[in-house]
């Protein structure tokens, strides 16, 4: 198939990241792919905006569209939906929106009638596929056929295993954007370590960066605590390798868990907790506590106690490495979309 991606920026962040995750993979498996802005400018730093990828800019863009030809044009952020909404009424290119989250009931409605002439929608975990769904039904008109969606996942590179010395002191880290309203979750974090019993003898790693990162750094001294702090990394991969428990969400998380760190869940919603065999299903439908359907407890008493059982886990974690190789691997992911893409542009 050709493919068009349209992306809204190159800011590095989990859209992007899933972007360049499904244009490496595509092309891998023999696809044409083109990503706007560029497949070589997305894994730069970057943070350009491209106000061509507009919708009132759709005349010129059309032109550069329609030498493409592609099969179909993939989107993430709503002002890039509404340039393919556009371009799709002037040159019949199916679109498919790619929902990374929910929105505001106000958002909800104007997604609502960008999908009116969408061919597709695919979401990356069960509740996110549940409220498309819900509102792609809701908001049909009689006798127009609804958009599909497709439940699909995070694709992610699969590392080799890690090798940690078995006499190493275990290594606490927490990895997100530091910003909005992670950056308040990394605070519980730093004040959960910190009643940790014989906490001393840990090391602590924050990666991430935002503008809550001077209020962490005030946080921790005033604790007492010897953390690092990276600051913004575009690859953790490295660092990741010499954690032993790690605590965040979405694909911050889902490095460590490849790599065999014990994984605590602590999401926009709050702490899903520590993660085991028996609740890992649960976390992958919520994207490890992202996208709940109610708020979690986010205080650092839970947080604390989520930590001492991922701790206590650290050794142990052969398994939940397995079912994340199994459930992030992008070949099975990109496959499985390709064929939802293909059936609309065949209907």
């Amino acid at each position: 198939m050709k493919i068009l991606i349209l992306l809204r920026d190159l800011s590095l962040n989990g859209i992007s990241t899933y972007n360049r995750n499904l244009a490496n993979e595509l092309s891998r498996q023999g696809h044409e792919v083109h990503v706007w802005p560029s497949n070589a400018a997305i894994a730069s730093r970057s943070r350009m905006r491209w106000p061509i990828l507009h919708p009132w800019a759709e005349r010129l863009v059309r032109h550069f569209v329609e030498r493409i030809a592609p099969d179909v044009i993939l989107v993430s952020h709503f002002t890039q939906a509404r340039l393919a909404h556009k371009l799709k009424q002037s040159t019949g290119i199916p679109w498919v929106a790619c929902m990374h989250n929910g929105h505001s009931p106000q958002r909800m409605a104007e997604w609502a009638q960008l999908f009116s002439n969408a061919a597709g929608v695919v979401t990356l975990c069960e509740t996110m596929r549940d409220k498309y769904a819900d509102l792609l039904a809701s908001t049909a008109q009689a006798g127009t056929p609804v958009a599909p969606v497709l439940l699909s996942r995070l694709p992610i590179a699969i590392p080799a295993p890690r090798q940690r010395a078995s006499d190493a002191p275990l290594k606490l880290a927490y990895c997100s954007r530091l910003s909005g309203g992670k950056g308040p979750l990394c605070e519980a974090w730093l004040q959960a370590v910190a009643t940790l019993p014989g906490h001393e003898r840990y090391k602590l790693l924050v990666m991430g960066g935002g503008n809550y990162l001077r209020t962490l750094r005030k946080t921790a001294t005033g604790l007492g605590l010897h953390v690092e702090f990276t600051g913004s990394i575009r690859d953790p991969g490295q660092r990741l390798d010499q954690v032993d428990v790690l605590t965040g969400s979405g694909y911050a998380l889902m490095e460590g868990m490849v790599r065999g760190c014990a994984p605590v869940a602590l999401g926009f919603a709050g702490c899903f907790g520590a993660l085991t065999d028996s609740n890992l299903a649960d976390a992958f439908a919520v994207n490890f506590g992202d996208h709940c359907r109610e708020l979690l407890p986010k205080d650092a008493a839970t947080v604390a106690r989520e930590l001492q059982l991922a701790i206590n886990s650290a050794d142990n974690t052969a398994s939940i490495r397995q079912r994340s190789i199994e459930r992030f691997s992008p070949r099975p992911i990109v496959a499985e979309l390709v064929a939802f893409l293909q059936q609309i542009k065949s209907a």
